[in-house]
C-alpha cells in the first residue's frame, strides 16, 4: 500500500524577511583609485549611463516606414524585416545580455546613435531592465522613444575602445 505524501513547506525563510544586495555599492573603494575615471562615484553607482533616443522621424512609426527611413526595402513583411534587423544589432552591440534601466538624463552620452540601436534597446525592455534574449516588441516604440541603461565598468571601457 502507499502511504499519501505529507504536504510540505519552504522552511528556509520566515514568511517576513526582506532579502537586500549592497554589493557593488563599496566596490569603487575595493577597487582602488583607478576605477573612478567618472564611472564609479555617481551617488555609489558601480557603471557608466548612457542613453539611446529614437530620431523625431521615428517615433510611433509603423515598421514600414521605420525601414523606409533606414533605407531598406520594407517587402512583404516589414514587422518580420524590421525584428530581424533588430535582433541583428543587439548580436552587436557591446553591452551584457541585462542591463538595469534608469531615469534618462539629456547628459548622458550616446555612445551608438544609429537608430537600430536605439530600437534594438527600446524594443528588448521593460519597465526596469534590458534584455539581450527578450524577443523585441515594436509597440514599445509607440510610447517610449528614449531609454538609458546602467552599463557595468568593464563593458564601459570597451565601448570607449570601440568610440576611438
Amino acid at each position: 500500500m502507499i502511504e499519501p505524501a505529507r504536504l510540505l513547506h519552504n522552511m528556509s525563510a520566515p514568511p517576513r524577511s526582506v532579502v537586500s544586495y549592497t554589493g557593488l555599492a563599496n566596490a569603487e573603494r575595493a577597487a582602488g583609485s583607478g576605477v573612478s575615471g567618472g564611472r564609479a562615484a555617481r551617488d555609489g553607482v558601480f557603471g557608466t549611463f548612457i542613453m539611446f533616443r529614437l530620431p523625431d522621424a521615428l517615433r510611433r512609426r509603423g515598421p514600414g516606414s521605420i525601414l523606409k527611413h533606414l533605407g531598406v526595402d520594407p517587402g512583404a513583411a516589414p514587422g518580420k524585416t524590421l525584428l530581424g534587423l533588430i535582433e541583428a544589432r543587439a548580436q552587436e552591440l557591446a553591452l551584457p545580455d541585462a542591463c538595469v534601466i534608469v531615469p534618462s538624463r539629456g547628459d548622458y552620452p550616446c555612445p551608438w546613435p544609429d537608430p537600430l540601436a536605439a530600437l534594438a534597446i527600446i524594443t528588448k525592455s521593460s519597465a526596469s531592465i534590458w534584455l539581450r534574449s527578450k524577443s523585441p516588441r515594436l509597440s514599445t516604440i509607440q510610447k517610449t522613444s528614449a531609454i538609458s541603461l546602467l552599463v557595468p565598468p568593464v563593458f564601459a571601457d570597451q565601448m570607449e575602445i570601440l568610440s576611438e
